[in-house]
């Protein structure tokens, strides 16, 4: 289940950027949140579990969702400005930031292992930069794409935040119910609704696909968590950015055409190998800690 969530979480990036092509970051946050509230909102009433609590959300339910949903935003806008490569990179700032959170305000230990990710991290990160910084044409619009991004990681790590204390009292699928239902009210003046009548065939098919593929990334790491080791799992999902620069780089080196070349050098792509290795490497000494 959760090699499905990689998957998933992998090419979102490929897809989203697509997707942009018919409609703007607001319309496509907000279509993935209303779709997936849909869904699960239908599942959870048929199974009588969840539902009521959508009459009275806890403050912090309302929190996490509005981070989540500025996240989704800052992350789509970052695609549109730059790539789905680049931000599929950048993005992985995010859980670098949530142990910097985990030290500072919850008391937790970091290792030695933990600091050399870090360091590791930032080398990546830097080589990444300047592959990108040289062969980019806009330079206005990457550095704004950086910004939307940073901005995004940062507010995923609240919601990250607001997660932890959510699920000491409620189920994972009533968290994500909140949050869905939160997410979509907090984006509606953000959607250009004219863009939902005048969408093409294909259009519509993608924003069935991004919504499809929020519910599913979701549900199947719901599953996973009960049946794989944490550790494993936050690895795993620490790697999808490569199966984006994969998907990429496919499409670039074939020029398939259906969307602009990236033109990432060997530095580009190394550092950016670099910097994810160093995630997994924090990601993972973390997930020892907290298990122990």
């Amino acid at each position: 289940m959760v090699m499905v969530t990689v998957s998933l979480w992998g090419v979102l990036p490929i897809f989203l950027k697509l997707g942009l092509n018919y409609y703007s970051a607001g319309t496509i946050a907000w279509f993935r949140f209303f779709f997936s509230f849909l869904m699960l909102f239908n599942f959870l009433f048929v199974f009588g579990s969840g539902c009521r609590l959508l009459l009275h959300p806890p403050i912090i339910g309302i929190l996490g969702g509005s981070a989540l949903a500025a996240n989704y935003f800052g992350m789509t806008q970052g695609i549109n400005l730059s790539g789905a490569s680049n931000s599929a990179i950048i993005i992985q700032v995010a859980p670098l930031l949530l142990v910097i959170v985990g030290v500072l305000f919850f008391k937790e230990s970091i290792t030695l292992k933990q600091l050399i990710g870090i360091v590791i991290s930032i080398i990546g990160f830097y080589l990444f930069y300047l592959d990108r910084l040289e062969n980019v044409v806009n330079h206005i619009e990457y550095s704004a794409a950086n910004r939307w991004v940073l901005f995004a990681a940062i507010l995923w790590v609240l919601y990250m935040v607001c997660q932890k204390q959510l699920s000491i009292k409620y189920s994972a699928q009533t968290i994500n119910l909140i949050i869905y239902a939160v997410a979509v009210v907090v984006l509606i003046p953000l959607v250009e609704w004219d863009e939902f009548f005048g969408g093409s065939t294909m259009g519509w098919v993608l924003l069935i696909i991004l919504g499809l593929n929020t519910l599913l990334a979701y549900g199947a790491l719901a599953e996973a968590v009960e049946c794989i080791p944490l550790t494993l799992i936050s690895i795993l999902i620490t790697l999808n950015p490569l199966i984006t620069l994969s998907g990429m780089w496919v499409l670039d080196t074939f020029n398939v055409g259906v969307l602009p070349a990236e033109n990432i050098s060997w530095h580009g792509y190394l550092g950016g190998i670099i910097a994810v290795s160093g995630v997994v490497l924090v990601v993972s000494s973390r997930n020892k800690i907290n298990s122990d």
